[in-house]
């Protein structure tokens, strides 16, 4: 009988914002019992529930963009074994910017996870509670990118700034609108297609500048949980993977022990 090695699994942490998102990957990068968390307890929850212990992963790789839930996740994997945290100091990936210490370790996640995908040159947009468009070069360096608030934020401005503006839940928006008929569905409008819009001018931008003019398409990659609020036509065949950053995790951990 064939003997067959046993794959070594990697509990991948990324916490963000609002939300934290767990999953086991393993070398094959093939993704297990992917979970969200409230970010502002989760080092209270990782414990407590013993997240680490359970998924039968053989070390951890995480990275954070909040500072004092760094701080807390941090004191909770002191004591153990086999801990990566990814960061500008730590990326197995050139950083090929004027500050890498101020690039978001979740934007090195998502560039190197796509890396799994597609040979360079690609993109990686991830929609968040911010929105991030990023590029990495021709040589596999992570090359920079854009940064713009997220489908909520762009609501929530708007209600909070004009007196007469309601509050609007941008995953009720209707993409078939071109012009809204009342106030309402003008800020869907604005804000929910529109937004498509500001991503796709700057997605033209880096084509026309770095793929020749050409559609980048198939070398363009999707992640971050509002991508659901967006409808498939839009993302036409752009490649979604909801756990890049876990997978880009993994990889740099693999990466940095070789």
């Amino acid at each position: 009988m064939p003997i067959y090695k046993k794959r070594m699994k990697i509990f991948c942490v990324d916490i963000g914002n609002t939300h934290t998102h767990c999953a086991t990957v393993d070398e094959s990068f093939s993704v297990y019992n992917p979970e969200d968390f409230d970010s502002a307890c989760f080092a209270e929850i990782f414990e407590k529930e013993r997240l680490f212990e359970k998924s039968g992963a053989e070390a951890i790789s995480w990275c954070s963009v909040v500072p004092r839930y760094s701080k807390a996740f941090q004191a909770c994997v002191a004591n153990a074994e086999n801990v990566f945290n990814l960061n500008f100091k730590t990326s197995p990936m050139r950083l090929d910017m004027h500050y890498p210490e101020q690039v978001g370790q979740d934007r090195i996640a998502d560039a190197l996870g796509a890396g799994v995908f597609f040979e360079p040159p690609y993109i990686v947009v991830d929609m968040g509670t911010a929105v991030t468009i990023d590029f990495v070069d021709k040589d596999g360096n992570y090359a920079g990118g854009a940064i713009s608030p997220g489908m909520h934020a762009f609501a929530e401005y708007l209600s909070e700034r004009a007196a007469q503006l309601p509050k609007i839940d941008p995953s009720k928006s209707d993409y078939s609108l071109t012009i809204g008929k009342d106030t309402v569905e003008a800020m869907y409008v604005g804000c929910a297609k529109g937004f498509c819009k500001l991503a796709d001018g700057i997605i033209g931008d880096i084509e026309r500048d770095y793929f020749g003019g050409k559609s980048a398409a198939d070398k363009t990659i999707f992640t971050g949980g509002n991508i659901k609020l967006l409808p498939r036509s839009w993302i036409g065949g752009r490649r979604v993977e909801c756990n890049l950053a876990q997978i880009g995790l993994a990889r740099a951990y693999f990466l940095n022990k070789l």
